[in-house]
């Protein structure tokens, strides 16, 4: 808010948020919930009475939660060219030197972007997977924050030619700023209609916290 010309870079990635959303919505009224019913179903008939209707609650949830995260970093991806240029005016805001540019750098940020994102898609689902095991199930929660850091670190790392390599070894240096900044973008993701709002502020957030380091 103290830097408005900001505030029109977020109409892109908002309205793109809004529209997946909103599909991914009408998909599961239209009958893919239909499709998990039978799992949780599986879950809860291995025990009776409240405790399974307790543990199906919580799989329902569970399975909710990481969809609309995996759909959070599938969002980031469809908008990326509009979160890059949402992250480089950050940098120009706070009087940060923008480094070289050109077609072959450009090409070469692209590329980066989309390996990052499938790795972190394919980190998601293994964290929902590990996310229903009973006692150490946390830990996947501690990962998807990671996961998060990951992929909104990205945007200035990529346009400094980081890879993958080096973005881990980013985050790996400075684990608690990291971790601190996924928990936050994580959280903003799980609350509806925030969530609206949390692509351009997790990519404005992520491009401040390697700023600030």
């Amino acid at each position: 808010m103290d830097h408005p010309k900001l505030l029109g870079l977020f109409v892109l990635p908002m309205t793109i948020t809004l529209v997946v959303l909103s599909g991914f919505i009408y998909a599961l009224l239209a009958g893919v919930g239909v499709l998990i019913q039978p799992m949780i179903a599986s879950i809860a008939g291995a025990y009776s009475g409240i405790l399974g209707g307790f543990l199906a609650v919580l799989a329902g949830l569970a399975a909710l939660w990481f969809s609309i995260q995996f759909l959070g970093i599938f969002i980031a991806w469809v908008s990326s060219p509009f979160n890059d240029r949402l992250a480089l005016h950050t940098e120009r805001v706070f009087g940060v030197p923008e480094p070289d540019e050109n077609l072959a750098l450009l090409l070469r940020g692209i590329w980066l972007d989309f390996k990052k994102t499938i790795l972190a898609l394919i980190a998601v689902i293994l964290l929902t997977l590990f996310g229903f095991i009973p006692g150490i199930g946390i830990l996947a929660w501690i990962g998807m924050a990671l996961v998060n850091s990951f992929v909104y670190l990205s945007y200035p790392l990529n346009r400094r030619q980081a890879g993958i390599r080096d973005a881990i070894a980013w985050i790996l240096a400075h684990p608690m700023r990291s971790l601190g900044f996924g928990i936050a973008t994580t959280l903003l993701f799980g609350v509806p209609v925030l969530n609206l709002f949390a692509l351009p502020l997790a990519v404005v957030g992520g491009t401040l916290t390697y700023l600030r380091k």
